[in-house]
């Protein structure tokens, strides 16, 4: 009894067993989670792949307060500033599965097998394969994303205090990663959605809804004055980057609106962002949009009598989740949406979810040996099943296609610094301009046609901004780099334009003490 009664006094003991209790409650989506997200990227885990951030943030999380992401100043305590692999993606892994069975349980999804799918889908989704390719911030990004689903089901429960806590997690995943106001944007809308599968009365789903609009403006005001004052106390303002995508205007919000509804349908139909990479795979998710249509078309003609206010604000809701799931549209210009801040879209999974399981066992059996309900039951799932396995391909192609640019990227400097180090005028004062721009085989475009379209897969090229990064901390040969001024004089001389291309004769030069390596006209 005296060994029990310590045990229970130490909190780490708590942890463990509440910990302890809460996976064997969620054990089938947190295997799912490791098994698909292994699967999909343990490459990324076991190898040391780069792109053009990657490379200049080997030792540090990016930008912080200058980009209003004041949280990365606080989270290094807690993930040092060593981009990791291995240890980084067990932890994004383990945080996206928590954020997996937080979205479950928000729902109250029963069926195992939909607990599996979903937590599958949301481990291989190719944002968080893009998000691999900036392996530095993905823990803070995966953190983000938990905070994010935690404040969208505290702020659905009626408790004044879990209100105030559903504030201070939404303000925190802000601070970490602004993107993620989608992702509770359209968890929001998904939990009215499901409420109205069960309340006849729609007046108070219409107060919720404004309360949780409310509660997403009150966060995003909240997160704003504390970011400012982050960089006032830090004497920084917004850089360059992020005040060049922030685009908030009154007056463009129905254009903004629109870009939100074109976005999606660009997601769905053409894979815009490689968020549904291949033809086969957006073929795939029509169906399933088929299929989950006429299950709530089947579920409303199975309500008559009811009233019609309900089926409105249903549709009203189904029409607003693209574009809550878009809503940085709203904030910011078009070119900066791009596939990490899309997660949002992994509402549209949620929502095939929530209608099988509300929608399907209204359905009638039918007397037939296979009922429509049977078969529509079959499709969604198999379909959902599909997108794990073409996402799961599709991550791997991506890791496949960073190591070979890395490869590539590695061979030119190797052979790059070969050649400075015969040139007799070499010595510890000389400094490197590489210019122009690097021409990549041609197997790149024939073969990963999608690496344009998936944030951060494009890879380290050889006249990337941190190419000077990349000599010094992975070839081993730091050089100091000429200036973009000094750079721009040279380029505009007679000597310069009748260099011959790199690696050909002639395709390097000394201008004083800068060695000059021309990669194209």
């Amino acid at each position: 009894m005296e060994k029990q009664s310590a045990d229970s006094l130490l909190i780490l003991e708590r942890i463990a067993r509440w910990l302890a209790k809460k996976i064997r409650e969620n054990l089938f989506p947190i295997l799912a989670a490791f098994l698909f997200g292994f699967l999909a990227h343990n490459f990324a885990f076991t190898n040391k792949l780069v792109n053009h951030d990657e490379v200049f943030t080997l030792f540090f999380k990016g930008g912080s307060v200058s980009l209003g992401r004041w949280g990365l100043d606080f989270i290094d305590r807690i993930f040092p500033d060593y981009s990791m692999p291995w240890i980084y993606g067990v932890i994004t892994i383990a945080l996206m599965a928590a954020a997996a069975c937080m979205i479950l349980h928000i729902f109250s999804i029963r069926s195992r097998l939909l607990q599996v799918l979903l937590a599958g889908i949301l481990v291989v989704f190719p944002s968080i394969t893009g998000v691999f390719s900036y392996m530095f911030m993905s823990c803070t990004y995966s953190l983000s994303i938990l905070l994010a689903a935690t404040a969208a089901s505290l702020i659905n429960q009626d408790r004044p205090w879990k209100w105030c806590a559903a504030l201070v997690c939404m303000i925190a995943s802000l601070s970490l990663y602004q993107a993620h106001i989608a992702l509770a944007a359209s968890l929001l809308v998904l939990i009215l959605i499901q409420r109205l599968f069960h309340e006849s009365d729609i007046k108070p789903l219409v107060k919720k809804g404004f309360f949780f609009v409310g509660f997403l403006i009150l966060s995003l005001g909240l997160y704003y004055m504390t970011a400012k004052f982050m960089q006032y106390w830090k004497n920084v303002g917004f850089n360059s980057y992020a005040a060049g995508n922030l685009s908030f205007d009154i007056r463009s919000i129905p254009r903004d609106i629109a870009d939100a509804y074109v976005t999606f349908f660009q997601y769905v139909t053409q894979g815009y962002q490689g968020l549904i990479p291949t033809a086969f795979s957006r073929m795939v998710h029509l169906l399933c949009f088929a299929v989950s249509g006429v299950l709530l078309v089947g579920w409303m003609l199975r309500q008559r009598g009811k009233r019609l206010g309900r089926f409105l604000m249903l549709l009203a809701l189904i029409a607003i989740l693209p574009l809550s799931s878009n809503c940085l549209h709203l904030f910011a210009t078009r070119d900066s949406v791009h596939t990490l801040v899309a997660c949002g879209f992994v509402s549209i999974y949620v929502l095939m979810v929530i209608v099988i399981q509300e929608c399907a066992p209204a359905m009638p059996e039918g007397k037939g040996r296979i009922s429509f309900r049977s078969l529509a039951l079959n499709l969604i799932t198999l379909c959902l099943a599909i997108i794990i396995v073409v996402n799961t391909y599709i991550a791997n192609e991506s890791y496949l296609n960073l190591y070979l640019r890395y490869e590539n990227a590695a061979s030119f400097y190797t052979s790059l610094i070969a050649d400075i180090k015969m040139m007799p005028e070499f010595n510890k004062e000389s400094r490197l301009a590489v210019v122009g721009t690097f021409r990549e085989p041609a197997f790149y475009y024939e073969k990963f046609s999608f690496s344009d379209d998936i944030t951060g897969i494009d890879g380290f090229l050889p006249d990337s901004y941190s190419k000077d990064k990349f000599m010094e901390y992975y070839m081993g040969f730091p050089m100091e780099f000429a200036t973009d001024e000094e750079i721009r004089q040279i380029t505009a001389t007679e000597e310069y334009a009748q260099m011959a291309q790199y690696p050909y004769y002639g395709s390097m030069r000394w201008f004083d003490n800068i060695l000059v390596v021309k990669l194209s006209d």
